[in-house]
């Protein structure tokens, strides 16, 4: 059913609607054969229910039902307000806040600059090396052997010789 009354029907028909309300249901049940018919089926239902005999459950059968109600497993906002409990929530909030902390002082950590050494502390060989970076890779092209090549290679270049 998909009509826009639907929802007043049971209502209609329990006699629980406002006047205005009562009025424009009516109006629209003299035009909708769909609602008629879920009208009928809910005085029908509401007439047979009249019928039923008067029921009371006995104790054992209401203590019964609700063991069985306690045997349910937890819906989820049950588990959700157990976690919400400060037993729970607050060593874990602890827990959170710890680890969140040593992670931020890991990043932070792992953004600190480690300074360069001042020119001077530099290894005099390693600053020949990047000084003449052109001329390191001939010397590697040309397999020499020692360092002390590197003056050949930079001659052999002032010479104009690859």
């Amino acid at each position: 059913m998909s009509c826009e009354h639907e929802e007043d029907l049971t209502a209609y028909v329990d006699g629980e609607l406002p006047p205005p309300h009562r009025a424009r249901v009516e109006a629209h049940l003299g035009t909708c054969a769909e609602c008629q018919g879920t009208e009928r089926l809910l005085r029908l239902t509401v007439a047979r229910m009249a019928e039923l005999p008067d029921f009371t459950p006995s104790p054992s059968a209401r203590r019964e039902l609700l063991a069985r109600v306690d045997a349910l497993p937890p819906t989820w906002r049950e588990r959700f307000a157990q976690l919400l409990k400060p037993g729970v929530l607050v060593p874990s909030a602890g827990l959170a806040g710890l680890a969140s902390l040593a992670v931020l002082t890991l990043l932070v950590a792992g953004r600190t600059r480690v300074e360069a050494p001042a020119l001077e502390e530099w290894d005099p060989g390693a600053l020949e090396v990047a000084a003449n970076l052109e001329l390191v890779e001939d010397y590697e092209v040309l397999g020499l052997d020692s360092s002390e090549d590197l003056e050949v290679v930079e001659s052999l270049h002032e010479l104009g010789m690859p």
